[in-house]
């Protein structure tokens, strides 16, 4: 026994005009509706895990998420880094900091600076002491 399926546009006075679902049974002819779910139609498309994403904020203004690339760390476009960095901020992070400037990469508004696009640091520990512009002993700060 052999089914053919199709489509029709359906209007109903209540939920205005959708889409149906029908099965036809070649032998008998009759229509019969159905879910496209339940009948095979689609098939369930297999997406790959998405990563934990994990924030940091900090009392001088930085709003930051990331997530592990392996053994690296990005940190997301839109994440808002610390305007400032404190008088004991370790060189590196001041470095990496002038470098995203420099490439267009952090933006100054509001008294942050807003990150445009997504940025993989080698480490979480660099990500977080670049996104506070400080001093950090390591990537605990990220929940």
């Amino acid at each position: 026994m052999n089914n053919d399926y199709h489509v029709k546009k359906v209007f109903h006075p209540a939920h205005g005009e959708f889409y149906q679902f029908f099965k036809i049974d070649q032998a008998t002819g009759q229509e019969t509706a159905v879910s496209p779910f339940d009948a095979g139609m689609f098939q369930p498309i297999d997406k790959p895990p998405q990563p934990e994403i994990l924030s940091i904020v900090s009392k001088r203004g930085a709003d930051a998420s990331g997530y592990y690339t392996g053994d690296k760390f990005t940190v997301i476009k839109g994440s808002k880094f610390a305007a400032s960095t404190s008088p004991r901020c370790p060189e590196r992070y001041i470095q990496l900091r002038e470098d995203l400037v420099l490439e267009g990469l952090l933006v100054p508004i509001h008294n942050q600076l807003l990150l445009m696009e997504d940025v993989e640091f080698v480490s979480p520990t660099n990500a977080m002491g670049a996104v506070i512009g400080g001093w950090v002993r390591g990537p605990h700060g990220w929940r």
